[in-house]
């Protein structure tokens, strides 16, 4: 019998679980094969402290071997961070060819992108300027890359009010948004897209869209979210995933959703126990694929499921390791659909293949350094 294309609507390559039962671990669907999951990660990619970066690849992430790591920028030529400086966030997407691109955000004002093609060995590039040579000069927070466009967001100030734009990783627009409704020089902390032009961040309590793949000019406010008539917090996380957008609350816990269909109908809040501090802080902590969902921080994990305003919780604020293990507060986390590899302040890296339920130890302690975040080779959203 032939390979299943897809099942009640999701993609076969998006399908985690099938009533419970991780993918991986089931031979047919209703009498058709599952099909080969050999499109997931080759290669998984973490950004750490003072310039570190570790990489395994996928074969041997699920083999149970060691990670490898290296100095982002040693033996590179300016501009580069001092070696102190952190990365803070890891991307992947493609550069104006069509290639594969890493791109990586770093703790610091004066280099903030640093990119490569080949995230197992240095030395990155880094870019500290705008197309125009202007220099950047701002922080930024998260990165996402889709349908050929890359986005960054982060600090605002009185006089930059803007968030940068790319079609090859290399070359960066300024898009000034200072004159879209509500804007204020509150930072930006998350930008999603749904990989075929529209694009979403948030500020406060407002959700911003373009439907015109982020250029200038595109830029508006969708949706004020509020609940029961009052101002839930700021958003400071997002994501998309099986035609669904989440929004998460800081130091709250709270998440809310909504189909994409109609993103000025909202779900009432759902909470999370234990980790809300530092769950929904930026947009690090937070991965998902055909629906299903993984939130990491703190010592804690929280599993669900997403379609619109439904929210079906697994666990909320369970401990991440299940047994109560030692590790680092828990930072980052990243899937490929099939896996979810989750990364630590300790430098300690974990993989699930059950959707997070259950999450296996892998290396412990790469690069003698805190591991900030993760991200696969492959392309969002899943």
């Amino acid at each position: 019998m032939a390979d299943f294309a897809k099942l009640q609507g999701v993609a076969a390559a998006s399908v985690v679980k099938v009533d419970g039962i991780a993918i991986g671990s089931i031979q047919k669907v209703d009498g058709c094969s599952v099909p080969s999951t050999s499109s997931g990660a080759t290669l998984w990619v973490a950004g750490g402290n003072d310039r570190r970066v570790g990489h395994i690849s996928n074969t041997n992430l699920l083999a149970g071997n060691d990670w490898s790591d290296y100095d982002a920028f040693a033996g590179g030529s300016s501009p580069f961070p001092s070696s102190s400086v952190d990365n803070f966030y890891v991307a992947y997407g493609k550069d104006g060819s069509g290639n594969g691109l890493w791109v990586a955000l770093y703790e610091a004002d004066n280099l903030e992108i640093a990119i490569h093609d080949d995230g197992t060995s240095g030395p990155w590039t880094g870019i500290n300027e705008d197309e125009d040579g202007n220099n950047l000069g701002i922080r930024r927070y998260a990165i996402e890359w889709g349908n050929n466009v890359w986005i960054a967001v982060g600090n605002m100030t009185s006089n930059n009010q803007e968030i940068l734009r790319s079609t090859d990783g290399t070359n960066w627009e300024v898009i000034d948004i200072s004159g879209v409704t509500g804007i204020t020089t509150e930072g930006i902390y998350t930008i999603r897209t749904n990989g075929s032009g529209t694009w979403w961040f948030a500020q406060n309590n407002r959700i911003y869209t373009s439907t015109q793949n982020g250029a200038s000019g595109s830029w508006s406010l969708m949706h004020t979210l509020l609940d029961g008539g009052n101002d839930p917090g700021k958003i400071r996380c997002m994501v998309y995933t099986n035609n669904t957008l989440l929004v998460g609350i800081v130091n709250n816990g709270k998440f809310y959703t909504a189909s994409t269909s109609d993103l000025t109908d909202w779900s009432g809040a759902t909470t999370l126990a234990n980790h809300a501090a530092l769950c929904f802080d930026d947009q690090r902590h937070i991965a998902a694929a055909a629906g299903r969902v993984v939130v990491v921080g703190g010592q804690f994990k929280s599993t669900f499921d997403i379609n619109g305003k439904t929210t079906t919780m697994d666990e909320s604020g369970a401990d991440f390791s299940g047994d109560n293990t030692g590790h680092g507060n828990v930072y980052g986390i990243a899937t490929d659909s099939s896996t979810f590899v989750a990364v630590s302040l300790t430098g300690d890296m974990f993989y699930s293949t059950d959707g997070g339920d259950t999450f296996v130890a892998s290396t412990t302690n790469v690069g003698n350094e805190d591991m900030m975040h993760v991200a696969a080779d492959v392309y969002l959203p899943l």
